[in-house]
């Protein structure tokens, strides 16, 4: 038996249209799971279907969205295996600058909507159990400029997600979070268009480098499986060494 092996498992990833939920989605199709993935409109999830990835529209900012499409794989499959809950927005503003706008979509989107589809997926599977990843970011556990208020919501997803670990592990939940660091992605892009910032980036990189989307994918793979079966409320750094040498 491969206790690390995620294959007939359903997963659901949000956020899965670009970068590391892509990744992510891809690389647990080729392991042989059931995968969902969702994005905010029919065309960023329209490459899905050459994949054999089901593509599902879903507006985070939506109540009922993201529960239906949890009922929907639960009533095709049985249940959800594992829920992904990577979508996010980032903005690299001066805390001085930031408007009640951007505080506001940032909150909703990153916080928000990370506890509604955990609450959602809760509810639908509390007689059965259930294994959730979320996306937090190393951004959560040290401070760096220009990410005031989405540090925040990084670090609010690490509390969420140990809160829930005490009521729901009795439930046969799992809950665990992924932090990434810098990753090399287009929610990054404004970081890479300036050399100067690029620098100063790697420099606090130990390896030197920003990390690719699927150097995060065995990480979660092996949150997914069997292998971690014991692990909960478990906060899994993947930075290229950052933490250790900026905190």
């Amino acid at each position: 038996m491969d206790i690390f092996s995620v294959k007939d498992k359903t997963v659901l990833i949000t956020g899965a249209s670009r970068g590391i939920g892509k990744s992510y989605g891809l690389g647990f199709k080729e392991a042989g799971a059931i995968v969902y993935g969702t994005g905010t409109s029919s065309k960023s999830i329209s490459w899905m279907k050459e994949y054999g990835i089901e593509g599902r529209v879903n507006n985070v900012l939506e109540d009922d969205q993201i529960k239906d499409i949890i009922e929907e794989i639960k009533l095709k499959h049985g249940k959800l295996d594992v829920l992904i809950n990577n979508a996010g927005i980032a903005m690299n503003k001066p805390a001085s600058v930031l408007s009640e706008k951007d505080m506001n979509d940032l909150i909703d989107i990153n916080f928000k909507a990370v506890f509604r589809s955990c609450q959602a997926y809760y509810k639908t599977h509390k007689r059965i159990g259930g294994n959730i990843i979320n996306i937090s970011s190393v951004l959560g556990l040290r401070g760096f400029a220009l990410s005031s208020v989405y540090s925040g919501t990084k670090g609010a997803i690490i509390q969420l997600s140990k809160a829930c670990v005490a009521e729901w592990a009795r439930s046969k939940f799992r809950i665990n979070v992924i932090c990434p660091g810098f990753i090399d992605t287009d929610m990054n892009r404004a970081l890479k268009e300036s050399e100067t910032i690029m620098e100063s980036i790697k420099k606090k990189i130990p390896m030197g480098r920003m990390g690719k989307p699927e150097e995060l994918l065995g990480t979660a793979m092996y949150l997914s499986s069997s292998a971690s079966s014991y692990l909960t409320g478990q906060i899994i750094v993947v930075d290229g060494g950052m933490t250790e040498v900026i905190g």
